[in-house]
C-alpha cells in the first residue's frame, strides 16, 4: 500500500527443494513474490487473541463473497422469506 510502511523482519526455514521448486513456479505464475505469498498466509491465521467463533458460524464464513452488499442481501432475504 502506498504511504503505508510496514515493519519486517528476516525468517530463516528449512523447506524441502521440491516444495521450493513449486513454490516459486507459483508465485511466477501468479506475479507475486514468496515473502508475499508467505506473509498473506500467516496473516490468513487465526488471531488466537480473539474468541472464536461458534462452530455454525464458523461454517457459514466466507460462504458471500467479499463485495456482497450486506443490505442488499438483507433485502433480498426479506423479500424471498419475509424475514
Amino acid at each position: 500500500m502506498p504511504g503505508f510502511a510496514m515493519s519486517t523482519s528476516k525468517l530463516t526455514l528449512s523447506i524441502d527443494a521440491d516444495t521450493i521448486k513449486k513454490a516459486k513456479r507459483y508465485v511466477a505464475a501468479h506475479g507475486t513474490s514468496l515473502s508475499r505469498l508467505l506473509a498473506q498466509y500467516l496473516a490468513s491465521l487465526p488471531d488466537d487473541t480473539r474468541p472464536a467463533l461458534p462452530p455454525r458460524v464458523a461454517r457459514l464464513a466466507g460462504v458471500l463473497p467479499p463485495q456482497t452488499d450486506v443490505e442488499e442481501y438483507k433485502a433480498h432475504l426479506h423479500r424471498k422469506h419475509g424475514l
